[in-house]
C-alpha cells in the first residue's frame, strides 16, 4: 500500500532492508512466483517476462512489500528497458524520506522520458506519481489525488488506479478514534471495489488496513479470512490478516495466520539464501503471537517465541533488532507481572549503537528496576528511576529525526515519557495520593494513545489498566469499570482485559455479573498455564469460595530455555 511504503509507517525490527544500498540495476533477478495473487494491468511491452514482472511488482506493491516488488520491477525494466511503467514501479517502492530521494528522482525521470511510446493512461499514472517524486508525499499530496482523480474520471474501470489512490489516502485515525482526513475518502473507495473486485488480494489487503486500527476492525473479518486463501505465500499480507484477527479476538485463527507468516518468511529467505532481515514479516509476527500468548494467559508459549525471535537477530549485527528483541521478552514478563525476570533481560550493544537504540534500552533497564523497588516497597529508588527516566527522555528529544526503518529518537523519547509517567503515576498511588496518580495516568494513557504505530512499542506496563487499577484501590470501582470496559472492546481476546472488568464490577458489589465475567475470563485462558494466580483466583470466585482483589503476583517457573540465569518472582 502507498501510504505505508510513501510515508514510512510500517514499523521494523531491523534498522535496514534489504538492497537498500544497491542501485536498481544491480539488484538481483527474482524468480516468478505463484502464490503472490492474480492482479494484472498491461503495460506498452511486447517481451512477456517484463510483462510478467510488472504485474508481480504492481501485486507486491499493493500487498506492501516494497522490496521484493522493487526487485519485480527492476526486473521488468532489464528485460525492456524502454518500459516507462517499470521506473514509474521504481519511483514509487523506494519509498518516503531524503535518503533515497535521487533515486526516486531518477527513475520517474527516465518514466517520463519513455513515456513517448506508453498509452495515454500508462502517461497519467507516471504523471501522477512524478508529483509525489518532485514534491514528496506530504507537499505533492492534492496534487496527486488530483492527478489520479482525473485520471480515474477518464478511466473509470481502472481498478489498479482506484486501489493506489485509496491506498496513498488512508491516513489512519486520531488518537480519539476519529479518522484522519482522506480515511473515510479511501474507504468509500474501497468499498465499492470489494463489490466489483472480490478476488483483488489488493483490494483485501487495504480494506484490513482501512480497519486494523478502528473502533469496528469486524468490518474487515472476512476479507482477512479471503485474503489468506488468495495469498498464502505472501508474508505481509498474512501478517496484516493476523494482526486484524487478533484485535477482533479470534486468537487461535490469528495464531494459525502469525504462524503461516513466519513459515513462508522462512523459506522465502531459505529458497533465496537471505539473512534474517531481508524476511517482510516474520519478525513482526512474532512479536504479534507473543501479543497472542499473553493475551491467552500462555507464558511458557510465550517465552518460547520471544526467544526464538531474540534468537534470530543474534549475530545479525544490528543494534535495534537486540533491543526491540529484548524489549518483547520483557514485556512478556511485564504483563504477567514479573518484575525481576523482566529486570534481568539483558541486551548487549556495541560501541557504535545509535542514541535511539541505547537510549530504549537503558530506559527499559531503568523501567524495570524501578517497579522492582516498587515491588519491595523502596519509593525513593523507585522516584530515582522516574527522574532517571525523565532526563533520559530530555536528553533523547533533542536529537535528529531518523530516516528509514531506523529507530527515531523522538519515537524513543516518547515512548520513554509514557513509561516515566507511568511508573510515577503507580509510585503516588503507593504513597495514597490518589488524586496526583490518577493525574499523572492520565497524562501517561494520553501519551501512550499518541505514540506512533511507526515507532517502538511501549515497553511499560498499560497506562489505561494502571490507571485502572488505582481506581479500583480508592474506591473509584465505576470509573475502573468504564476504562476496563474500553479496553475489552478494543482487545475482545485479552484475558487480561476481561479479568479487570470482572474485578470492576466484584468492587461495586454486582456479584451475578462479576461472576458471569470471572467465567468469560476462564473461557479465554482455557488454555493457559495452569500456575498463574489468576486462574486460581478466578475459578475461586466462580465457585463461591473467594472475593477478587487486587491481582497478587507469585513466584513464577523459570522462563523456558532460560539463558538469562534465574529468575525469580515478587510476593503480592
Amino acid at each position: 500500500m502507498l501510504a505505508r511504503l510513501l510515508r514510512a509507517e510500517e514499523p521494523s525490527v531491523f534498522s535496514h532492508g534489504p538492497w537498500e544500498d544497491i542501485p536498481n540495476a544491480e539488484l538481483p533477478t527474482p524468480p516468478l512466483r505463484d502464490g503472490w495473487g492474480q492482479a494484472h494491468m498491461q503495460v506498452s511491452t511486447r517481451v512477456p517476462r517484463a510483462q510478467a514482472y510488472f504485474d508481480q511488482g504492481l501485486r507486491l506493491l499493493h500487498l506492501g512489500w516494497g522490496a521484493e516488488a522493487r526487485r519485480a520491477f527492476a526486473e521488468a525494466a532489464r528485460q525492456d528497458p524502454g518500459l516507462a511503467m517499470a521506473f514509474w514501479g521504481l519511483a514509487l517502492t523506494r519509498g518516503a524520506g531524503g535518503r533515497f530521494a535521487a533515486e526516486r528522482t531518477e527513475a520517474i525521470r527516465q518514466a517520463l522520458a519513455l513515456c513517448e511510446r506508453a498509452t495515454d493512461l500508462e502517461q497519467r499514472y507516471v504523471v501522477a506519481a512524478s508529483l509525489l517524486a518532485d514534491k514528496g508525499p506530504a507537499n505533492g499530496r492534492q496534487s496527486f489525488v488530483r492527478e489520479m482523480e482525473y485520471l480515474l474520471s477518464l478511466y473509470p474501470e481502472d481498478v489498479e488506479a482506484r486501489l493506489l489512490l485509496a491506498g496513498f489516502l488512508m491516513d489512519g485515525y486520531e488518537a480519539s478514534g476519529r479518522p484522519c482526513p482522506g480515511q473515510s475518502y479511501a474507504q468509500s473507495l474501497l468499498r465499492e471495489m470489494l463489490r466489483t473486485h472480490p478476488h483483488h488480494e489488493g483490494v483485501h489487503h487495504a480494506w484490513v488496513n482501512a480497519w486494523v486500527d478502528s473502533a469496528r476492525p469486524e468490518m474487515a473479518q472476512d476479507s482477512a479470512l479471503r485474503l489468506v486463501a488468495l495469498v498464502p505465500e505472501v508474508g505481509p499480507a498474512l501478517l496484516g490478516a493476523g494482526r486484524l484477527l487478533q484485535r477482533i479476538g479470534l486468537t487461535g485463527e490469528a495464531r494459525q495466520v502469525l504462524q503461516r507468516a513466519v513459515e513462508v518468511d522462512d523459506a522465502y529467505l531459505a529458497q533465496e539464501t537471505l539473512p534474517a532481515h531481508a524476511a517482510p514479516s516474520a519478525e513482526l509476527a512474532m512479536r504479534l503471537l507473543v501479543t497472542g500468548c499473553a493475551e491467552a494467559g500462555q507464558y511458557g508459549e510465550g517465552q518460547v517465541w520471544a526467544r526464538r525471535l531474540r534468537a534470530r537477530v543474534e549475530g545479525q549485527g544490528d543494534g535495534q533488532a537486540v533491543v526491540l528483541s529484548a524489549c518483547v521478552l520483557s514485556g512478556l514478563h511485564l504483563r504477567f507481572g514479573f518484575w525481576r525476570a523482566a529486570a534481568e533481560v539483558h541486551g548487549e550493544l556495541g560501541e557504535g549503537a545509535a542514541v535511539a537504540e541505547r537510549a530504549l534500552l537503558d530506559g527499559l533497564r531503568l523501567y524495570t528496576r524501578g517497579l522492582c523497588a516498587l515491588e519491595t516497597g523502596k519509593l525513593f529508588e523507585a522516584e530515582r528511576a522516574c527522574d532517571m527516566l525523565d532526563a533520559l527522555h530530555t536528553a533523547v528529544s533533542d536529537e535528529r529525526r531518523a530516516e528509514g526503518r531506523a529507530l527515531c529518537p523522538r519515537d524513543v523519547a516518547r515512548v520513554l515519557e509514557t513509561a516515566s509517567q507511568e511508573l510515577r503515576g503507580a509510585l503516588e498511588a503507593r504513597r495514597g495520593d490518589s488524586a496526583r496518580a490518577e493525574a499523572t495516568l492520565i497524562r501517561a494513557f494520553r501519551l501512550e494513545r499518541r505514540l506512533r504505530a511507526a515507532g517502538p512499542a511501549p515497553f511499560s506496563r498499560s497506562a489505561r489498566e494502571t490507571l485502572a487499577r488505582v481506581r479500583l484501590r480508592f474506591g473509584r470501582e465505576e470509573k475502573a469499570l468504564e476504562l476496563a470496559l474500553g479496553l475489552v472492546a478494543e482487545r475482545p481476546g485479552s484475558g487480561h482485559a476481561r479479568l479487570l472488568v470482572a474485578e470492576a464490577r466484584a468492587g461495586q458489589g454486582d456479584f451475578a455479573e462479576a461472576g458471569r465475567d470471572f467465567s468469560r475470563f476462564l473461557e479465554l485462558w482455557r488454555r493457559a498455564d495452569a500456575h498463574l494466580p489468576e486462574l486460581r483466583r478466578a475459578r475461586s470466585f466462580v465457585a463461591g469460595r473467594g472475593h477478587p482483589l487486587r491481582l497478587v503476583g507469585s513466584e513464577p517457573p523459570p522462563p523456558v530455555g532460560n539463558t538469562e540465569g534465574p529468575v525469580s518472582g515478587l510476593g503480592g
